[in-house]
Order: C-alpha cells, then structure tokens, then sequence
C-alpha cells in the first residue's frame, strides 16, 4: 500500500489511531523508545570500542525513532481542503 493509498481512505487513520492507544501499544513504544543504542552500549568504554560502528548504530536508532514517529503521522486523519469563498479574498 502506498502513502497516497492510505490516505484515500480515512477510516485507516482513525483504526491506527485507536491502536496505537491501546494500553500494550503504549508500554511497547514506551520500551522501544527508551531502547537508544547508547543505553544497549553500556559504558562510555564500550561505545568508544565499537566507534566505527558508532553511524550504524545511531542510524538504527534514529530509523526506529522515526518510523514511530511516521506511525503517528499516519494516524492522524487529514482535514479537508475547501476552497476560500471569494468574500475572504482581500483587495490590494
């Protein structure tokens, strides 16, 4: 399914929404986004051991971060467009 997919249909957005409110969804985003790769590192010793890692692991962390944040994108469902009535066009 693509963006514009997802989009045409409204009621998806308000399914999602519904979900991601659920008691357990919350405790596991709670979870996954306390998970940062400098907590699984440990040290300060450790995340200088695996420095040239160090991109990949951040990289991870911040696609996890956005990927939850995208999720809560989609949730919200997108408000209407109407064109301005010309009364609320303005002279110059």
């Amino acid at each position: 399914m693509t963006y514009e997919q997802w989009r045409q249909d409204v009621s998806l957005a308000s399914q999602l929404k519904e979900a991601l409110a659920m008691p357990i969804i919350q405790k596991a985003l709670s979870v996954v986004d306390s998970l940062t790769a400098a907590k699984a590192l440990g040290n300060t010793n450790a995340i200088l051991q695996v420095a040239s890692n160090s991109h990949v692991l951040f990289g991870y962390d911040a696609g996890r971060a956005g990927i939850i944040a995208d999720l809560h994108n989609l949730a919200v469902v997108p408000e209407e467009v109407n064109e301005i009535p010309p009364s609320y066009i303005g002279e110059f």
